[in-house]
């Protein structure tokens, strides 16, 4: 809740003591005008004088609300109601208002008031004619700055609405046109077209304070999105240069280390360091190259040679260059392919790698003397593989839903104990999207399911 100050409550507090006296003195000076007048009857200054009570009553309790207001939007709020009233229609109120205060007072002058009655009468009008003037005021010169005097009149409503009749959707107003214009620079921006920006000096009142508020989200967003290419970039050369920097070293170790290999060294610890000396280099050496794969297609730079494709014959040709792998780890492949080709549009290479990577993974990572389930439908007019296995550590890392196996380094297990880099899978992801294709991963319990799916020519 908020708090006041000693010297704000004190303000308030007078404010309202203030109006008051003004409720008082105006019930005063219509009680002593009907006295004056019930003996040639009530006229039409005693009926003014009970309305200026009313008034009264209304102006206490308007400025009990406003004095209680937490903020500038709720005056901004409430003032609006008052603008919302068509200009020519707010100015006939007014002289309205005007020539009803001149009657009152010239009927003052020709009542016989005591000095003191005068003086709170004369007050009490004085107040009423300052509250309205002021009410008046403020809304008019909102109205001119905003540029909406005429535009917000009842006359040019009533000729927007002839002309439309007329003219019929040839025609807009400027404040439709403007709207229009809002509406399309938005539907621009959120289809990623940030070059988009709003001319002000074509708008004119809450439309213009929008068309502002259009541009700044634009420049956020502008901003926002060059910021994130900067640091994609930032990443991809430097993943780049390293993993070329690597490479040369690298490609030295393994070639060494195979030189040793065709050495007969007789001592059985050596020849096992070499091994896993090997293993390692190996790995490396494919982490590397996962690497600079992966910088390729972040930031672009794969060419596609986007070809007429046979599914089925593809998928044949994989599992048979996987059959050794699956078998070393007792895995039994279940394959559900059709006969009929099944024609897709991609590159030959990269989609091999993609499911390359698929198999790679279920060899790696289902649990042993278990099935690995392949299947190619058509769904829709659109070509679906799905792969399928039993995972032989517990995907504790995704057991929530919330992590995504295709993010860069992301691996299914919490110890990171496997031999994978986290790679593959975003590999494959970022290849079939590149292609045009969707890639998705879903996991219930241990079961691992990986689905890429393309439309059928």
């Amino acid at each position: 809740m908020k708090k006041y100050s000693a010297g704000k409550k004190l303000s308030i507090v007078a404010i309202h003591q203030m109006f008051m006296v003004f409720l008082t003195t105006g019930i005063y000076a219509s009680g002593y005008c009907m006295k004056h007048d019930i003996k040639n009857g009530l006229g039409v200054y005693t009926f003014l004088a009970i309305v200026g009570m009313v008034g009264s009553f209304v102006t206490l309790s308007y400025m009990a609300n406003t004095s209680g207001r937490r903020s500038e939007d709720d005056y901004t709020i409430y003032y609006r109601k008052i603008d919302k009233i068509y200009s020519d229609i707010f100015l006939l109120m007014f002289m309205l208002f005007i020539i009803g205060i001149v009657k009152v007072i010239s009927g003052v002058k020709s009542q016989n008031f005591e000095f003191a009655s005068l003086l709170i009468t004369v007050g009490t009008l004085t107040y009423i004619l300052d509250l309205g003037f002021i009410v008046f005021y403020t809304s008019i010169v909102r109205r001119i700055k905003g540029n909406i005097l005429f535009t917000h009149s009842l006359i040019y409503k009533i000729w927007e609405i002839l002309l439309q009749f007329v003219c019929g959707n040839r025609f807009h107003t400027q404040k439709t046109r403007e709207i229009m214009k809002i509406q399309q620079a938005l539907e621009l921006i959120s289809t990623g077209a940030l070059d988009t920006k709003l001319d002000v000096s074509e708008f004119h009142g809450q439309e213009k304070e929008v068309a502002e508020a259009v541009n700044h989200i634009r420049d956020g967003l502008m901003e926002s999105v060059n910021e994130s290419l900067k640091n994609e970039k930032l990443k991809a050369d430097l993943i780049t240069n390293v993993s070329h920097d690597i490479k040369t070293p690298l490609t030295s170790i393994v070639n060494y280390v195979d030189l040793l290999k065709r050495e007969n060294l007789g001592n059985e610890n050596a020849r096992n360091y070499i091994r896993i000396l090997d293993e390692k280099s190996q790995r490396l050496k494919q982490l590397t190259e996962d690497l600079v794969e992966t910088s390729k297609i972040t930031s672009g730079n794969v060419k596609l040679d986007m070809q007429k494709i046979d599914m089925v014959e593809l998928l044949y040709q994989t599992g048979g260059e996987f059959n050794e792998r699956f078998e070393a780890r007792n895995l039994t492949i279940v394959t559900k392919i059709p006969n009929k080709s099944m024609y897709i549009y991609a590159d030959g290479r990269q989609l091999y790698r993609s499911l390359e990577n698929l198999y790679t993974n279920a060899a790696k990572y289902a649990l042993e003397n278990t099935r690995v389930y392949v299947e190619l439908s058509n769904n829709d007019n659109k070509v679906v593989f799905t792969i399928k296995n039993v995972s032989k550590n517990e995907l504790d890392i995704v057991s929530d839903g919330k992590v995504d196996l295709t993010e860069r380094f992301v691996r299914g297990e919490k110890s990171r104990t496997t031999e994978g880099s986290g790679l593959g899978l975003s590999i494959a992801k970022n290849l079939t999207t590149l292609m045009g294709g969707k890639f998705e991963i879903n996991v219930d319990g241990d079961l691992f399911i990986a689905t890429i799916e393309y439309e059928m020519i």
